[in-house]
C-alpha cells in the first residue's frame, strides 16, 4: 500500500527587505522550508524519552554538548528569544550557498554582528503565540536585520539556532534560499519562520 504524504505540520520561511524609510522593496512570501536539521528531532527525543540522565547534539561550534541533563532546567533547553546585537541564537542569516544536509549543525558563512564585511546588525527575535489561522493553528517568529556595511549584501542562507543556559548553541533550521535576497545598504531585511499544524 502507497504511502500516504501528509502535510500536518508544515515549516514556513518568509524574507522581507524595507528601505530607510518603510518601503517594500521585496516580499518572498511564505515559502515551504524542508530544512530541521538533525538537532531539532534530537531535542525533542530526550523530552519524549525522559530516561536518558544526559543527551548530547552536535552545537554551533563543531562540539558535542548536552541538551538535556538533571542539571540543566527545562525551561532554559530551547530558547530562541534572542535580544538585540546577538548573533548566538534565534534567526540568523548568511551568504553561504552549499546544499543542505540533515547533519548541518550552522550556517555555512553565518553574518555575525557588527558593521563591516561579513556583519550585519541583528534585531530582537519575536515570537509570536500560538492561534488558529484559518484552517490552521501558526507559530510564528520573526527576526529584523540591517545593512549597516556601506555596500549590499546578498542573502543566501537562513537558519534557527537556539540557545542553552546561555551555553551551548544548536542549529534546528538551516535553509538555502530559493532566490537569493539583494539587502541594499542602510536597508532592513525581516526574516519570519512559521510553524504550521492543520488537521
Amino acid at each position: 500500500m502507497e504511502e500516504r504524504k501528509s502535510h500536518g505540520v508544515q515549516l514556513l520561511i518568509r524574507a522581507v527587505v524595507k528601505d530607510p524609510d518603510g518601503k517594500v522593496l521585496s516580499d518572498t512570501g511564505r515559502k515551504p522550508s524542508k530544512s530541521f536539521v538533525i538537532q531539532f528531532l534530537e531535542f525533542i527525543y530526550p523530552l519524549f524519552d525522559g530516561a536518558a540522565p544526559s543527551y548530547a547534539a552536535t552545537a554551533t561550534d563543531g562540539t558535542e554538548d548536552d541538551i538535556y541533563s538533571s542539571a540543566i532546567q527545562a525551561y532554559k533547553n530551547f530558547l530562541i528569544n534572542a535580544p538585540i546585537n546577538d548573533d548566538d541564537y534565534g534567526i540568523v542569516v548568511g551568504t553561504g550557498d552549499t546544499a543542505v544536509t540533515n547533519t548541518d549543525f550552522k550556517l555555512e558563512t553565518q553574518l555575525t554582528e557588527g558593521v563591516g564585511v561579513g556583519n550585519i546588525i541583528h534585531g530582537a527575535q519575536v515570537i509570536t503565540v500560538p492561534g488558529v489561522v484559518g484552517a490552521n493553528v501558526d507559530l510564528e517568529t520573526e527576526r529584523p536585520f540591517t545593512n549597516n556595511t556601506g555596500s549590499s549584501i546578498t542573502i543566501k542562507e537562513a537558519g534557527l539556532y537556539t540557545n542553552i543556559s546561555d551555553a551551548y548553541f544548536h542549529c534546528i533550521i538551516r535553509d538555502v534560499l530559493a532566490l537569493p535576497v539583494n539587502l541594499p545598504d542602510k536597508c532592513s531585511l525581516t526574516v519570519y519562520y512559521t510553524l504550521r499544524t492543520t488537521v
